[in-house]
C-alpha cells in the first residue's frame, strides 16, 4: 500500500541518522586513539585492534539482524540495536584495560550490526521500486556524515574536555536516537513469510536465486574497489610527495563527490528511466577509467578536479546495488537477505586493504594498486551481465 508522503521521509529520515550514529560510534575512535593509547599503555596493534573489534561484532549480528527485523520488525530491532551501540559508547568512557575496551568494542559492533538490514526493510515497505534507488542514495550519504562528525566532534571534546567526554556524548546521541525510534517507528503487517524466517533463510535465497546472487557478487567486487581506495588512496598520494594534510584535501574532495554523487544517483535513473542494470554496467566501466585516471596523476589541481569526479562516480552503484536486492528478495525478507549481502560486502572490506597492500609490496610499484582495483571492477561487469531483469521493469 502506498504510504503517504510525508511519513515515508520521516522513516528515512530516522533511518538516516540511525545509519550515521553508528558510524560515530565506530570512528570516534579515531581522533581519541592516540590519548588513549598513551594514557592506558596500548601498543599500536592494540590501538588498531580496537576497530578490529568493532568489525568482529559488526560482522556477527548482520544476519541475525535480518532475521529478527523480519521476525519482530524493524520498531523493536533497531531501537535495542542503536540502544546497545549508545550504552557500549557510554562503557567505553569507563575502560582502565585493554581488555575491557576490546569486549566494549564489539559490543558496539554488534548493536550497530542490524541497523543496515532495518534500514532496509523500512525502505522496501514505504518505498516503491522506482524510488528506492533514491532512497539508498540518501541513506548511504550515512556513513560519510556519521564519519566527518565523529572527527570534528571527536577532535573538539578532547580538546575541550577529555577523550571520556567524546565517547560518553557520542553515546548519549545514539541513545536519544534510539529512543526516538522506539517511539516514531511503526511496524509494517508482517508477511504470512516472515512468520517462517530462518537464521539460514537469507542465506537459501540468496545462494538460490540468480538475480540475489550475481548482484551480490558484483557488489562484493565494487566494495572491493571501494575499500581499496579508503585504505591506500591516502598512501599513494603521500608516495607521490604530497604532504598529510595535502593527502587529506585530496581525499575530502573526493568525499565530497562521493555524497553528491550517492544523492543524486537515484534521481538519474528515474528521471531517464534507466535500466539499471545497463546504468550499473555504465558506472562500472567509469570506475575503471577514472580508476586508472586518478592512480596516474601527479599534479595536485589535476588530482583534485579528477578526485572529485572519481568519488562522484565511485558512489554511484551502491544505492541501486541495495534497490536490486530489495526487489528481488523473497516477500517478507528483505532484511535477512541485506543482512547476507552485507557479509559478503564486509568480506570484501577484510580482504581488499591487505590484498592490495600486498601487490604493492610483491611489485614495488604503487600503480599496481590502481590496475588491481580496475581488474577487480572488470571482473564485477561480468556478474552484472547475468542479472536477468522483468520485462517491462
Amino acid at each position: 500500500m502506498q504510504k503517504r508522503t510525508s511519513a515515508k521521509w520521516l522513516m528515512l529520515l530516522l533511518m538516516l541518522a540511525a545509519f550515521s550514529v553508528t558510524f560515530m560510534t565506530r570512528f570516534v575512535w579515531s581522533p581519541v586513539s592516540g590519548t588513549v593509547q598513551e594514557l592506558l599503555g596500548l601498543s599500536n596493534t592494540a590501538a588498531g585492534a580496537f576497530m578490529s573489534a568493532f568489525f568482529i561484532g559488526y560482522v556477527i549480528t548482520q544476519i541475525p539482524g535480518g532475521v529478527l527485523a523480519d521476525r519482530l520488525g524493524v520498531k523493536f530491532v533497531l531501537s535495542a540495536g542503536v540502544l546497545v551501540t549508545g550504552l557500549a559508547s557510554v562503557g567505553m568512557s569507563f575502560i582502565t584495560t585493554y581488555t575491557q575496551g576490546f569486549v566494549v568494542r564489539i559490543i558496539t559492533g554488534l548493536g550497530a550490526g542490524v541497523v543496515m538490514a532495518c534500514c532496509t526493510k523500512v525502505i522496501s515497505e514505504y518505498f516503491e521500486q522506482k524510488d528506492r534507488g533514491i532512497a539508498f542514495g540518501i541513506l548511504l550519504v550515512g556513513p560519510t556524515l556519521g564519519l566527518t562528525i565523529a572527527n570534528k566532534l571527536g577532535a573538539y571534546l578532547l580538546t575541550s574536555y577529555n577523550w571520556q567526554t567524546a565517547f560518553r556524548i557520542t553515546g548519549y546521541i545514539a541513545i536519544a536516537i534510539a529512543v526516538l525510534i522506539f517511539v516514531a517507528v511503526r511496524n509494517a503487517r508482517k508477511a504470512d513469510s516472515a512468520e517462517k524466517v530462518t537464521l539460514l533463510s537469507g542465506i537459501k535465497a540468496v545462494f538460490t536465486t540468480r538475480n540475489l546472487l550475481v548482484i551480490c557478487l558484483a557488489g562484493f567486487f565494487y566494495m572491493f574497489l571501494n575499500l581499496g581506495v579508503s585504505t591506500w588512496a591516502n598512501s599513494y598520494l603521500a608516495n607521490i610527495g604530497f604532504d598529510t594534510v595535502t593527502a587529506a584535501s585530496v581525499m575530502s574532495i573526493y568525499s565530497i563527490g562521493g555524497i553528491i554523487g550517492s544523492l543524486v544517483t537515484g534521481f538519474i535513473v528515474k528521471k531517464f528511466n534507466l535500466s539499471t542494470k545497463f546504468y550499473l554496467i555504465g558506472v562500472y566501466i567509469a570506475l575503471i577509467i577514472t580508476t586508472l585516471l586518478f592512480g596516474f596523476q601527479t599534479n595536485l589541481t589535476v588530482l583534485n578536479i579528477v578526485g572529485f569526479i572519481y568519488g562522484f562516480v565511485t558512489y554511484l552503484p551502491n544505492a541501486h546495488l541495495n534497490a536490486q536486492i530489495t526487489k528481488y528478495a523473497p516477500e517478507g525478507m528483505s532484511a535477512s537477505v541485506m543482512g547476507v549481502q552485507n557479509c559478503i560486502f564486509q568480506l570484501a572490506s577484510i580482504i581488499s586493504p591487505a590484498l592490495v597492500g600486498w601487490t604493492v609490496d610483491a611489485t614495488g610499484a604503487f600503480q599496481t594498486c590502481w590496475f588491481t582495483l580496475a581488474i577487480v571492477v572488470a571482473v564485477g561487469i561480468l556478474f552484472l551481465f547475468m542479472i536477468k531483469e522483468e520485462r517491462g521493469k
